[in-house]
């Protein structure tokens, strides 16, 4: 029987602290047990960080779609860009080798270290050749986060859930009939929030903190509405500012 390729059960937020190549993993034959044959098409010796490559790239790229007239202010900000990728790239590096550092783990390099990696954190449990996906679990319970670091991890996760809320309703809003500037969505607070496997207080929130970052307009009001909301959303504004199909890692996302 072809196996049933399916999205691994994950706390999204494990897409900020572990290396790109984790992508890979996230996707199981299984949600409980399979066997790693299962992933034996995987790049296994592919290095666990992306490659930003070099920044004569990013602008060569920038100025083909600009005017030669504005080929310098292309370039300038292709290397700022650049430069705001590579620096958050660096940090998020040297924090993920600092949680391996604090648990006693080898800096993995290539995916099949990183898989081991994982093992070692507890996000896959490893009998033989069995694997279980254990991605469901919070990086607050299985990193070894102190102080304020707890807190700023709880920030983050709200922060991440605000994104997916954005990400999905850019969805629903992407098939509304089109009104000029906006487009409007109308959902049911418990299908929605059942659907991001997330808490429907959590989902109520998130439209309150993106009716203050982003404008959109919710009626009647998240705090007090009971189940139905109209959700009105500036176009196509709202849809360039949450572009992504799933939570981005952080580099990727400037």
């Amino acid at each position: 029987m072809a196996p049933q390729w399916q999205r691994a059960l994950m706390v999204p937020s494990w897409i900020r602290w572990l290396p790109c190549s984790f992508a890979y993993l996230t996707v199981v034959p299984d949600q409980h047990r399979f066997s790693r044959k299962a992933w034996s098409m995987l790049p296994w010796d592919k290095a666990v960080w992306c490659d930003p490559g070099s920044v004569d790239d990013w602008v060569a790229r920038a100025q083909r779609h600009h005017p030669r007239r504005e080929a310098d202010h292309a370039e300038l900000h292709a290397r700022e860009h650049y430069d705001r990728v590579v620096r958050v790239r660096a940090a998020r590096v040297e924090l993920f080798t600092e949680m391996c550092r604090r648990r006693g783990l080898p800096v993995p390099h290539t995916l099949e270290e990183l898989l081991s990696c994982l093992v070692g954190f507890g996000l896959f449990e490893m009998d033989g050749e069995w694997l279980t996906p254990r991605l469901d679990q919070n990086p607050i319970d299985l990193l070894p986060l102190a102080g304020d670091e707890i807190l700023n991890e709880e920030r983050a996760q709200r922060d991440d859930r605000t994104v997916l809320v954005a990400i999905t309703l850019r969805e629903l809003a992407g098939r509304t009939r089109r009104r000029w500037r906006r487009r409007q969505v109308t959902t049911d607070l418990h299908a929605f929030a059942s659907a991001l496997r997330m808490p429907e207080a959590e989902v109520r929130r998130a439209l309150a903190h993106l009716g203050e970052i982003a404008g959109i307009q919710v009626d009647p009001p998240p705090a007090v509405a009971r189940d139905r909301v109209r959700v009105t959303v500036a176009w196509p504004s709202f849809a360039r500012r949450f572009p992504f199909d799933d939570l981005p890692a952080p580099e990727h996302a400037l």
